[in-house]
Formats: structure tokens, sequence, C-alpha cells
């Protein structure tokens, strides 16, 4: 299935305005809290409290996965919690699609509205700044997550994407031996997120000489994911192990349809991935991106709206599930679809969900 996906991104990747300069180093962690600073020395914020309820709007840009659905799904879910409805005055989502020019003018008229909070999932890194600092002249408070912008008038909300794709190359190394043939199935070409992950794992498999990857495009898509894997099959080459950032059910079924036994995979947190480890009893890593980053983000906005002091930058744990520890209905569910995204909930948060809570949700 496709992931998050936009088309722009910074060269050489992301100037990283909003981190500080800090993407690439691990999160800065602290047990058992939530809204947890990116690193050490991320900047705290604080603004003046305002009188609630308020009006809060969603902006996203890409509809077309059940990721980004599931994510709009779970905003709808949480501001209509029983502790949450009281502060809400108006929610509203809308989705534009991957065109910046589009996007700019969704923005627009949540400003014109006059909304208190804008929770952005962002079609490019750095083409919507502008609108970002019209907003912030505005008095409107912008929380960026998943699909990060760089401006450091906006929060972010996110995971490290750049751990994530060094466990993954740490476990494929661990599962090979630091030698073999990897096959790396990456996103959507020019992404943040794909660049990110990527850089993890080159600076990972560049310290294992004996190690050689064939790098394809899945674009965080089966059908093109299980299409480019069968391809790179057909060549004769005998992959040991896969690093994979998405489409990973699609990845699995390329190997089954041409009769392979599955090799170690490290990948994403797609239901029908995980559903295949739990059958076939592959050695899997799979660590997803939560879509409970927007219920993530709006909370963080409530906070600020508020007048509560919190960090710039706000690092959200990464979910992961091996194929030891998966658990039908906790963490993978054999009666959804295989496209479902399993890590719907981010329990240090109290963001606990159900799969029913989500999907009763319209988008």
């Amino acid at each position: 299935m496709q992931r998050r996906q936009f088309i722009q991104s910074v060269a050489g990747g992301v100037a990283a305005t909003a981190f500080g300069g800090l993407m690439g180093r691990p999160a800065f962690a602290a047990e058992g809290k939530c809204i947890v600073p990116w690193a050490s020395d991320t900047k705290m914020i604080k603004r003046e409290a305002k009188s609630g309820p308020f009006n809060i709007a969603l902006s996203n840009s890409y509809i077309g996965n059940t990721w980004r659905t599931e994510m709009v799904q779970i905003a709808k879910a949480y501001t209509e919690r029983d502790e949450v409805k009281p502060l809400i005055k108006s929610f509203q989502a809308t989705s534009s699609g991957n065109e910046v020019s589009a996007q700019i003018a969704q923005m627009n008229q949540m400003i014109l509205s006059g909304v208190d909070a804008i929770i952005l999932n962002a079609a490019s890194p750095t083409g919507l700044n502008s609108v970002i600092d019209q907003a912030a002249d505005a008095g409107i408070l912008v929380v960026s997550f998943d699909n990060v912008v760089t401006t450091d008038k906006a929060v972010t909300v996110n995971e490290d994407q750049y751990e994530m794709g060094k466990q993954w190359a740490d476990f494929v190394v661990d599962k090979t031996g630091g030698k073999g043939n990897v096959l790396m199935v990456r996103g959507v070409a020019g992404t943040f997120v794909d660049q990110e992950r990527t850089r993890a794992a080159n600076d990972v498999f560049g310290k294992h000489p004996e190690i050689k990857t064939t790098e394809i495009y899945g674009n965080w898509d089966d059908g093109t994911a299980q299409k480019v894997t069968a391809n790179a099959l057909a060549s004769g080459t005998k992959f040991d192990g896969v690093w994979s950032q998405g489409g990973d059910t699609g990845v699995v079924r390329a190997f089954q349809q041409a009769g392979l036994d599955v090799p170690p995979i490290a990948g994403e947190a797609e239901n029908g991935f995980r559903k295949l480890a739990s059958e076939l009893k592959f050695p899997m890593l799979s660590i997803g991106q939560s879509p409970a980053l927007s219920a993530l983000s709006i909370m963080v906005a409530l906070d600020i709206l508020q007048g509560k002091e919190t960090p710039q930058s706000v690092s959200a744990p990464l979910p992961m599930a091996t194929t030891d520890t998966l658990k039908s209905g906790e963490n993978f569910f054999p009666e959804l679809p295989d496209s479902f995204f399993t890590p719907i909930s981010i329990p240090v948060c109290g963001l606990d969900f159900t799969a029913e809570q989500i999907l009763k949700q319209k988008v």
C-alpha cells in the first residue's frame, strides 16, 4: 500500500530548522513520558494561554492510502473523547492532494476562517513555509507531523525516521551475519521519509563491505512493491535479507510467488505483513509510523493553546513488533484487511484506540 507521500524535499536531506539540525540522531528519550523533546537541547516554547473551546483544522495532503485514512479517522475519534470534546469548538479535516499550491490554498482558507490551530501533514518540507508564516502572523498555531516542515514557525511531532531505518538495517545485519545480498525496497523517490530512512540504512550497511545492496522503489504500495520485488527476483539474485520501507505484504507475496523461502525482512507495520509473519514464521522486525500521530499533534496543540510549556519538536516512540511478539487482536488483526496499519495507539500518551473506534469514523 502507498504510504505518506509528498513530492518535494530539501536537497541533501531536510535542513531541519525545526529540529535544530538534529535529524539523524536518536531521539532524546524519557521513559514513561508522553510529550518528549526531540533532543536534549530542543527549545521549549510557551504561549499566552487562550480561552477555549478552540477551532482546530487538520490540513492533510495525500489521502489515497489506508495510513492517511486511518490518520484522519484517529484525529476525529480523539476530538470526540469525553475529556477532549469540551476543548473543541469545531474540528475540520481536509485533504488537498500532493500539489503544494492546492495545500497552500487549503491553508489560506483555514487562516481566513480564523482557526486557532492547524495540524499539518505537509505536501512539501519547504513549499508551505510562506503560508505557515502567514498563519503565525495571524496568531495561528501550526503543528506539523509525519511529513514535517522545516520552518521554526511550526511545532513538529514525529517519529525518528533515521532511527527507524537504522533499526531495520541493524536487524538485517544481525540476521545475515553482516554479509550477503540485501534487497532495499524504498518508498517514494524524493521524499523526506524515504531519504532519512535510506540514509540510515546506507550508514549501517556501509560498515559491512560483505553486504551488497540492490535498491528498488516500491512507492510504499503493496502492488508496486510486489511487482518490483518479483522483477528483482527474476534476475536470479538470491537475497539473504530484505530492508523494506513499506508495501511489505507485496514483498512477501513476491517471494511466495517465486517459490522461494522468505528471508529475514525488516519493514513497516501493515497488517498483511504481520499476518504473514505470524503464519510463515520468517524472521521479521516491524516498525510502523503510527497514524495516531494526528491525535498526538492535536494533544500538543491543545496544550500549547492553553499556555503549557511544550517542546518545539516532539519525539514520538517507535512502535515495534517481531515475529515472536505478535499478538492477534493487539498488534495485528486477522479479521482486518492487509492494508490496515497496525500501530493505532500511543499508549504512553493515553492514546489507545480500537480498530472499531477508528473504522466507524467517516472520511
